[in-house]
């Protein structure tokens, strides 16, 4: 075959050109560079199938035997839970049966021990037996303690505070100074001597403003704790004066206000003072009116600020009486006897007012609740709810004339606070006196 000149130039051209150039070889790319070879799929074979399969396998069994072990251990935890609650219920239901058994046998024996308690104070206010305010005392806080106290002992300790006061008040035998013996050994430390040597310490009595009401634990009331830990408030602390005063030959009275007692004296020439059994301090008629809570009714009806005989203090022992009966037993008939008889011989006692309302109001609330808890409007047309509803009014009324104003607690302490700041006041001041002429030489 022949071609043309031009296509033999060309051809010689190029196979020159290639002849003339050096000769280049090629190479495998370096691979210690970084760069990540390339990775083809991997070829199935069996081998690799079976080592998948038992990794797979061992991965599935692990993780169930993971959760067979934390099923396990969960049942476990249930188990030991339901054990501790099987426990404490069992601990629960033996301590009701000997709480129910403690109280059957508390009750068996309290309650005749209320009775007998109410016997006693009955027969001093009809005149069968000797008044005694320390007897009346006695009787209300050994009634709620069962019978466990012993009123030789509590005697026997008002006698021995009595003797100290006695000592005090030295050869001068006048009431002012047996007074003044008795404010000392309320308010002031007294170290007790005999051939020269200290014998005994008697501490000043001081409020107790822990559940100063008695209402978490009603024996905060009582004389009797009183004297066993020094600490009272404005119930504990009139009767403990009273009762000592009246030992010592004091012309003394209980007195009340709204939710506090105090104590009155006479002077020897019949002046009356008002003093502060709470804090030792003499005070006024017009710091109990600042109160706002005493009205003109119970001035009039003699409710506030009064002087109280024996009789009307007995009766207000019922009261006390009946309130500690309450805090077992709830507002019974006992507790509408005690108020009864209160009234009978201290008409315009108020402690004994609401004592009986909060009875008739007790008497109201199972037929009210179970007529649907109807509005007072609707209950005073309701046949089986008038007789308790007549009974409600009658006792607010009742409460009403004598000017009946419940003090919250927060007015109170507010009261008691003042208190102290007017005791502090007047100490200041009669500092300053005491200072005022050593200044001036």
């Amino acid at each position: 075959m022949r071609y043309p000149l031009s296509s033999l130039v060309c051809l010689l051209l190029v196979l020159g050109l290639a002849s003339a150039a050096p000769a280049q070889t090629w190479q495998m790319p370096n691979t210690d560079l970084g760069v990540p070879k390339p990775q083809g799929p991997r070829i199935p074979t069996p081998g690799n199938l079976m080592e998948g399969q038992q990794a797979r396998t061992r991965a599935q069994n692990q993780a169930a035997m993971d959760e067979v072990e934390r099923y396990n251990a969960q049942q476990a935890q249930r188990d030991q839970l339901l054990d501790e609650a099987r426990q404490d219920i069992a601990q629960i239901e033996r301590q009701r049966r000997e709480q129910a058994e403690f109280n059957a046998q508390f009750e068996a024996r309290n309650k005749p021990q209320y009775e007998a308690g109410y016997q006693v104070l009955a027969e001093m206010l009809a005149g069968k037996r000797p008044a005694s305010l320390p007897l009346a005392v006695f009787v209300v806080e050994n009634s709620y303690a069962a019978g466990e106290l012993s009123y030789a002992a509590f005697k026997a300790e008002l006698d021995e505070l009595a003797t100290v006061c006695r000592g005090l008040a030295g050869t001068d035998t006048s009431p002012t100074a047996r007074f003044m013996a008795l404010h000392r050994l309320m308010t002031d430390t007294v170290q007790v001597s005999y051939a020269g040597k200290v014998v005994s310490r008697h501490l000043p009595y001081r409020y107790d403003f822990e559940d100063f009401r008695g209402e978490q634990d009603y024996r905060k009331m009582f004389v009797t704790k009183l004297l066993r830990t020094n600490t009272g408030q404005c119930h504990s602390l009139p009767l403990l004066y009273k009762m000592l005063a009246d030992r010592l030959g004091v012309k003394t009275y209980i007195s009340m206000a709204p939710n506090h007692t105090f104590i009155s004296v006479k002077d020897a020439r019949g002046g009356l003072y008002r003093y502060e059994t709470t804090n030792g301090h003499f005070t006024t008629d017009a710091f109990y009116m600042s109160s706002g809570y005493i009205k003109a009714g119970a001035l009039k009806q003699r409710t506030y600020l009064d002087t109280l005989t024996l009789r009307e203090n007995l009766a207000c022992q019922l009261v006390d009486l009946a309130s500690g009966y309450e805090h077992y037993y709830g507002y019974d008939e006992f507790v509408k006897k005690c108020a009864d008889l209160a009234l009978k011989y201290y008409p315009q006692g108020m402690q004994a007012r609401i004592l009986a309302h909060n009875v008739a109001l007790a008497r109201f609330v199972k037929p009210w609740k179970a007529a649907g808890q109807p509005s007072p409007a609707v209950a005073r047309t309701l046949p089986q709810l008038q007789p308790y509803m007549a009974e409600v009014e009658r006792w607010n009324r009742a409460l009403a004339e004598v000017g009946f104003e419940e003090m919250p607690k927060e007015q109170y302490d507010r009261w008691l606070n003042a208190l102290e700041q007017e005791k502090a006041r007047l100490a200041s001041q009669q500092a300053a006196a005491r200072f005022a002429p050593t200044a001036a030489k």
